[in-house]
Protein backbone atom coordinates (compact mmCIF):
# COMPACT_ATOMS: atom_id res chain seq x y z
CA UNK A 1 0.00 0.00 0.00
CA UNK A 2 2.83 2.41 0.83
CA UNK A 3 4.53 1.77 -2.50
CA UNK A 4 1.27 2.22 -4.40
CA UNK A 5 0.51 5.53 -2.65
CA UNK A 6 4.01 6.76 -3.48
CA UNK A 7 3.46 5.75 -7.11
CA UNK A 8 0.29 7.85 -7.50
CA UNK A 9 1.95 10.93 -9.08
CA UNK A 10 3.74 8.82 -11.69
CA UNK A 11 0.64 6.73 -12.29
CA UNK A 12 -1.47 9.83 -12.96
CA UNK A 13 1.22 11.31 -15.19
CA UNK A 14 1.23 8.13 -17.30
CA UNK A 15 -2.56 7.96 -17.26
CA UNK A 16 -2.88 11.50 -18.60
CA UNK A 17 -0.28 10.90 -21.30
CA UNK A 18 -2.08 7.78 -22.49
CA UNK A 19 -5.74 8.63 -22.01
CA UNK A 20 -6.48 12.32 -21.32
CA UNK A 21 -7.56 13.01 -24.90
CA UNK A 22 -9.79 9.93 -24.84
CA UNK A 23 -11.46 11.05 -21.61
CA UNK A 24 -12.09 14.53 -23.03
CA UNK A 25 -13.60 13.13 -26.23
CA UNK A 26 -15.88 10.81 -24.26
CA UNK A 27 -17.05 13.85 -22.32
CA UNK A 28 -17.73 15.74 -25.55
CA UNK A 29 -19.76 12.74 -26.73
CA UNK A 30 -21.93 12.98 -23.64
CA UNK A 31 -22.36 16.68 -24.25
CA UNK A 32 -23.53 16.06 -27.82
CA UNK A 33 -26.08 13.52 -26.62
CA UNK A 34 -27.45 16.08 -24.12
CA UNK A 35 -28.96 13.50 -21.73
CA UNK A 36 -31.59 14.54 -19.21
CA UNK A 37 -29.86 12.48 -16.51
CA UNK A 38 -27.02 10.01 -15.94
CA UNK A 39 -26.91 6.73 -14.02
CA UNK A 40 -23.86 5.23 -12.31
CA UNK A 41 -23.13 1.68 -11.23
CA UNK A 42 -20.32 0.73 -8.84
CA UNK A 43 -19.49 -0.77 -5.46
CA UNK A 44 -17.02 0.00 -2.69
CA UNK A 45 -14.33 2.58 -3.48
CA UNK A 46 -15.59 2.78 -7.05
CA UNK A 47 -18.98 3.88 -5.76
CA UNK A 48 -17.27 6.70 -3.88
CA UNK A 49 -15.70 7.74 -7.19
CA UNK A 50 -19.22 7.75 -8.61
CA UNK A 51 -20.27 10.10 -5.80
CA UNK A 52 -17.49 12.49 -6.84
CA UNK A 53 -18.74 12.36 -10.44
CA UNK A 54 -22.30 12.97 -9.23
CA UNK A 55 -21.35 16.22 -7.52
CA UNK A 56 -19.30 17.44 -10.47
CA UNK A 57 -22.07 16.79 -12.98
CA UNK A 58 -24.91 18.08 -10.81
CA UNK A 59 -23.15 21.27 -9.71
CA UNK A 60 -21.46 22.15 -13.00
CA UNK A 61 -23.78 20.73 -15.67
CA UNK A 62 -27.06 20.83 -13.79
CA UNK A 63 -28.49 17.41 -14.58
CA UNK A 64 -29.24 14.72 -11.98
CA UNK A 65 -27.00 11.71 -11.50
CA UNK A 66 -28.41 8.62 -9.82
CA UNK A 67 -26.81 5.44 -8.56
CA UNK A 68 -28.54 2.24 -9.70
CA UNK A 69 -28.22 -0.95 -7.67
CA UNK A 70 -26.70 -3.78 -9.74
CA UNK A 71 -29.20 -6.26 -8.28
CA UNK A 72 -31.91 -4.62 -10.39
CA UNK A 73 -30.46 -6.63 -13.27
CA UNK A 74 -28.43 -9.41 -11.64
CA UNK A 75 -31.08 -10.65 -9.18
CA UNK A 76 -34.39 -9.10 -10.21
CA UNK A 77 -33.70 -9.34 -13.97
CA UNK A 78 -35.72 -6.19 -14.64
CA UNK A 79 -35.89 -5.01 -18.27
CA UNK A 80 -34.62 -1.42 -18.30
CA UNK A 81 -35.93 1.58 -20.24
CA UNK A 82 -32.86 3.80 -20.57
CA UNK A 83 -32.95 5.38 -24.03
CA UNK A 84 -30.37 8.18 -24.07
CA UNK A 85 -29.68 7.76 -20.33
CA UNK A 86 -25.92 7.11 -20.11
CA UNK A 87 -24.73 4.43 -17.70
CA UNK A 88 -21.28 5.01 -16.25
CA UNK A 89 -19.96 1.78 -14.68
CA UNK A 90 -16.87 1.94 -12.49
CA UNK A 91 -14.99 -1.20 -11.49
CA UNK A 92 -11.26 -1.56 -10.94
CA UNK A 93 -11.29 -5.22 -11.93
CA UNK A 94 -14.23 -5.20 -14.35
CA UNK A 95 -15.02 -8.65 -12.95
CA UNK A 96 -18.11 -8.17 -10.79
CA UNK A 97 -20.89 -10.19 -12.36
CA UNK A 98 -23.64 -7.92 -11.05
CA UNK A 99 -22.11 -4.76 -12.51
CA UNK A 100 -21.59 -6.52 -15.84
CA UNK A 101 -25.24 -7.65 -15.73
CA UNK A 102 -26.53 -4.14 -15.13
CA UNK A 103 -24.40 -2.71 -17.91
CA UNK A 104 -25.70 -5.39 -20.28
CA UNK A 105 -29.32 -4.70 -19.32
CA UNK A 106 -28.83 -0.95 -19.62
CA UNK A 107 -27.34 -1.26 -23.08
CA UNK A 108 -30.21 -3.52 -24.16
CA UNK A 109 -32.55 -0.82 -22.87
CA UNK A 110 -30.99 1.87 -25.05
CA UNK A 111 -28.37 3.36 -22.73
CA UNK A 112 -25.02 4.62 -23.97
CA UNK A 113 -22.56 2.70 -21.77
CA UNK A 114 -19.18 3.88 -20.48
CA UNK A 115 -16.97 1.60 -18.38
CA UNK A 116 -14.11 2.90 -16.23
CA UNK A 117 -11.82 0.03 -15.35
CA UNK A 118 -8.19 -0.77 -14.70
CA UNK A 119 -8.56 -4.04 -16.62
CA UNK A 120 -9.08 -3.18 -20.27
CA UNK A 121 -9.63 -6.82 -21.27
CA UNK A 122 -12.31 -7.46 -18.66
CA UNK A 123 -15.87 -8.39 -19.56
CA UNK A 124 -17.11 -5.00 -18.38
CA UNK A 125 -14.64 -3.22 -20.66
CA UNK A 126 -15.33 -5.40 -23.70
CA UNK A 127 -19.10 -5.10 -23.46
CA UNK A 128 -19.22 -1.32 -22.96
CA UNK A 129 -19.81 1.08 -25.80
CA UNK A 130 -16.82 3.09 -24.57
CA UNK A 131 -14.06 1.83 -22.26
CA UNK A 132 -12.15 4.44 -20.31
CA UNK A 133 -9.00 2.63 -19.18
CA UNK A 134 -7.39 3.84 -15.94
CA UNK A 135 -3.80 2.76 -16.77
CA UNK A 136 -2.94 2.45 -13.06
CA UNK A 137 -0.91 -0.72 -13.42
CA UNK A 138 -1.24 -3.75 -11.15
CA UNK A 139 -2.48 -2.94 -7.67
CA UNK A 140 -1.48 -5.59 -5.13
CA UNK A 141 -2.69 -4.13 -1.83
CA UNK A 142 -6.25 -5.16 -1.09
CA UNK A 143 -7.26 -1.61 -0.20
CA UNK A 144 -7.51 0.36 -3.45
CA UNK A 145 -5.52 3.61 -3.57
CA UNK A 146 -3.96 4.42 -6.93
CA UNK A 147 -6.92 2.99 -8.85
CA UNK A 148 -9.32 5.16 -6.84
CA UNK A 149 -7.25 8.26 -7.61
CA UNK A 150 -7.09 7.28 -11.28
CA UNK A 151 -10.87 6.91 -11.31
CA UNK A 152 -11.33 10.43 -9.93
CA UNK A 153 -8.91 11.83 -12.50
CA UNK A 154 -10.72 10.11 -15.37
CA UNK A 155 -14.13 11.30 -14.16
CA UNK A 156 -12.92 14.88 -13.74
CA UNK A 157 -11.52 14.78 -17.27
CA UNK A 158 -14.82 13.39 -18.55
CA UNK A 159 -16.59 16.41 -17.06
CA UNK A 160 -13.95 18.78 -18.44
CA UNK A 161 -14.63 17.43 -21.92
CA UNK A 162 -18.39 17.60 -21.45
CA UNK A 163 -18.12 21.28 -20.44
CA UNK A 164 -15.27 22.09 -22.82
CA UNK A 165 -13.63 23.58 -19.71
CA UNK A 166 -10.05 24.44 -20.67
CA UNK A 167 -9.16 25.65 -17.16
CA UNK A 168 -10.26 22.38 -15.56
CA UNK A 169 -8.45 20.36 -18.24
CA UNK A 170 -5.25 22.35 -17.67
CA UNK A 171 -5.48 21.82 -13.91
CA UNK A 172 -5.95 18.07 -14.43
CA UNK A 173 -2.78 17.98 -16.55
CA UNK A 174 -0.96 19.69 -13.67
CA UNK A 175 -2.12 17.19 -11.06
CA UNK A 176 0.97 14.93 -10.89
CA UNK A 177 3.11 17.64 -9.26
CA UNK A 178 0.33 18.52 -6.79
CA UNK A 179 -0.17 14.86 -5.92
CA UNK A 180 3.53 14.46 -5.17
CA UNK A 181 3.18 17.29 -2.63
CA UNK A 182 0.03 15.68 -1.21
CA UNK A 183 1.81 12.36 -0.68
CA UNK A 184 4.43 14.12 1.46
CA UNK A 185 2.10 15.84 3.93
CA UNK A 186 2.43 15.09 7.64
CA UNK A 187 -0.68 14.15 9.62
CA UNK A 188 1.18 12.96 12.71
CA UNK A 189 -0.92 15.27 14.89
CA UNK A 190 -3.94 13.01 14.46
CA UNK A 191 -2.17 9.67 14.82
CA UNK A 192 -2.54 9.10 18.58
CA UNK A 193 -6.18 10.27 18.86
CA UNK A 194 -7.25 8.03 15.98
CA UNK A 195 -5.25 5.08 17.32
CA UNK A 196 -7.01 5.39 20.69
CA UNK A 197 -10.13 3.83 19.24
CA UNK A 198 -13.66 4.97 19.91
CA UNK A 199 -16.10 6.30 17.38
CA UNK A 200 -14.89 8.17 14.30
CA UNK A 201 -16.81 10.61 12.11
CA UNK A 202 -15.51 11.68 8.73
CA UNK A 203 -17.20 14.87 7.57
CA UNK A 204 -17.25 16.79 4.29
CA UNK A 205 -19.67 18.22 1.77
CA UNK A 206 -20.03 18.54 -1.99
CA UNK A 207 -17.36 16.77 -4.08
CA UNK A 208 -15.33 16.25 -0.91
CA UNK A 209 -18.05 13.98 0.49
CA UNK A 210 -16.75 11.27 -1.84
CA UNK A 211 -13.40 11.45 -0.04
CA UNK A 212 -15.12 11.29 3.36
CA UNK A 213 -16.85 8.07 2.28
CA UNK A 214 -13.59 6.65 0.97
CA UNK A 215 -11.72 7.60 4.16
CA UNK A 216 -14.31 5.91 6.37
CA UNK A 217 -14.06 2.73 4.30
CA UNK A 218 -10.25 2.72 4.39
CA UNK A 219 -10.22 3.10 8.18
CA UNK A 220 -12.45 0.02 8.40
CA UNK A 221 -10.40 -1.96 5.86
CA UNK A 222 -6.87 -1.17 6.97
CA UNK A 223 -7.21 -0.20 10.65
CA UNK A 224 -10.33 -2.09 11.81
CA UNK A 225 -11.69 1.18 13.18
CA UNK A 226 -15.39 1.98 13.12
CA UNK A 227 -15.72 5.15 11.07
CA UNK A 228 -18.79 6.70 9.49
CA UNK A 229 -18.95 9.35 6.79
CA UNK A 230 -21.46 12.18 7.00
CA UNK A 231 -22.27 15.21 4.95
CA UNK A 232 -21.76 18.32 7.07
CA UNK A 233 -25.42 19.08 6.39
CA UNK A 234 -26.54 15.75 7.86
CA UNK A 235 -24.92 16.05 11.27
CA UNK A 236 -27.86 18.04 12.66
CA UNK A 237 -30.27 15.35 11.43
CA UNK A 238 -29.34 12.92 14.20
CA UNK A 239 -25.62 12.02 14.17
CA UNK A 240 -24.53 15.03 16.25
CA UNK A 241 -26.31 13.40 19.23
CA UNK A 242 -23.47 10.86 19.43
CA UNK A 243 -20.79 13.53 19.58
CA UNK A 244 -18.91 13.77 22.86
CA UNK A 245 -15.49 13.28 24.38
CA UNK A 246 -15.37 9.69 23.07
CA UNK A 247 -15.79 10.83 19.44
CA UNK A 248 -12.97 11.81 17.09
CA UNK A 249 -13.85 13.63 13.88
CA UNK A 250 -11.90 14.21 10.69
CA UNK A 251 -13.30 17.14 8.70
CA UNK A 252 -12.27 17.79 5.10
CA UNK A 253 -12.27 21.54 4.45
CA UNK A 254 -13.43 22.99 1.13
CA UNK A 255 -12.81 26.15 -0.89
CA UNK A 256 -16.20 26.20 -2.59
CA UNK A 257 -19.63 27.36 -1.41
CA UNK A 258 -19.85 24.47 1.05
CA UNK A 259 -17.11 26.02 3.22
CA UNK A 260 -19.52 27.90 5.51
CA UNK A 261 -21.61 24.79 6.19
CA UNK A 262 -18.51 22.72 6.88
CA UNK A 263 -17.29 25.40 9.30
CA UNK A 264 -20.61 25.35 11.12
CA UNK A 265 -20.46 21.55 11.45
CA UNK A 266 -16.91 21.78 12.76
CA UNK A 267 -17.96 24.24 15.45
CA UNK A 268 -20.90 22.03 16.43
CA UNK A 269 -18.60 19.04 16.87
CA UNK A 270 -16.19 21.09 18.97
CA UNK A 271 -19.03 22.36 21.15
CA UNK A 272 -20.27 18.82 21.69
CA UNK A 273 -16.87 17.82 23.07
CA UNK A 274 -15.50 15.82 20.14
CA UNK A 275 -11.82 15.84 19.23
CA UNK A 276 -11.89 17.50 15.80
CA UNK A 277 -9.12 17.49 13.20
CA UNK A 278 -9.54 19.58 10.08
CA UNK A 279 -7.74 18.68 6.84
CA UNK A 280 -7.05 21.73 4.71
CA UNK A 281 -4.23 23.85 3.26
CA UNK A 282 -3.82 25.94 6.44
CA UNK A 283 -5.20 23.47 8.98
CA UNK A 284 -3.76 21.05 11.56
CA UNK A 285 -3.75 18.30 8.92
CA UNK A 286 -2.19 19.96 5.87
CA UNK A 287 -3.53 19.35 2.38
CA UNK A 288 -2.56 20.68 -1.05
CA UNK A 289 -4.63 22.98 -3.26
CA UNK A 290 -4.99 21.29 -6.62
CA UNK A 291 -5.05 24.23 -9.03
CA UNK A 292 -8.82 23.94 -9.42
CA UNK A 293 -11.37 23.70 -6.63
CA UNK A 294 -13.01 20.60 -8.15
CA UNK A 295 -9.73 18.71 -7.92
CA UNK A 296 -8.92 19.47 -4.27
CA UNK A 297 -10.56 16.21 -3.08
CA UNK A 298 -8.10 14.22 -5.21
CA UNK A 299 -5.16 15.76 -3.35
CA UNK A 300 -6.95 15.35 -0.03
CA UNK A 301 -7.45 11.63 -0.47
CA UNK A 302 -3.77 11.05 -1.26
CA UNK A 303 -2.77 12.77 1.99
CA UNK A 304 -5.34 10.69 3.84
CA UNK A 305 -4.09 7.44 2.29
CA UNK A 306 -0.60 8.08 3.64
CA UNK A 307 -2.08 8.69 7.09
CA UNK A 308 -4.25 5.54 6.99
CA UNK A 309 -1.34 3.32 5.98
CA UNK A 310 0.83 4.66 8.80
CA UNK A 311 -2.02 4.40 11.31
CA UNK A 312 -2.61 0.79 10.35
CA UNK A 313 1.02 -0.06 11.09
CA UNK A 314 0.86 1.81 14.41
CA UNK A 315 -2.13 -0.34 15.36
CA UNK A 316 -0.22 -3.53 14.52
CA UNK A 317 -2.29 -4.25 11.41
CA UNK A 318 -1.17 -5.33 7.96
CA UNK A 319 -2.65 -2.69 5.64
CA UNK A 320 -1.87 -4.78 2.57
CA UNK A 321 -3.75 -7.90 3.68
CA UNK A 322 -6.93 -7.31 5.69
CA UNK A 323 -7.99 -10.61 7.23
CA UNK A 324 -11.47 -10.89 5.73
CA UNK A 325 -11.10 -9.13 2.39
CA UNK A 326 -9.91 -10.10 -1.09
CA UNK A 327 -8.57 -7.89 -3.86
CA UNK A 328 -11.33 -8.78 -6.30
CA UNK A 329 -14.84 -8.94 -4.85
CA UNK A 330 -17.22 -10.84 -7.10
CA UNK A 331 -20.87 -10.18 -6.23
CA UNK A 332 -24.09 -11.32 -7.88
Amino acid sequence: MAREISAVPDVVERQLALAMDHYLEAGRMLGRRAPACVVTCARGSSDHAATYFKYLVETRIGIPVGSMGPSVASIYETPLKMANVPLVSISQSGASADIVALQRAARAGGAPTLALTNTARSTLARQAEICLALHAGEERAVAATKTFVSSLVALAALVAGWLDDVDLAAAIRGLPARLAEAAATDWTAAMAPFAAGGSLYIVARGPGFAVACEAALKLKETCRLHAEAYSAAELRHGPIELAGDDLTALVFAARDRSAAGIGEATRALHQAGAAVFVAGPRETLPTVEAGHVLLDPICQVVSFYRFAEQLSLLLGRDPDRPARLAKVTVTT
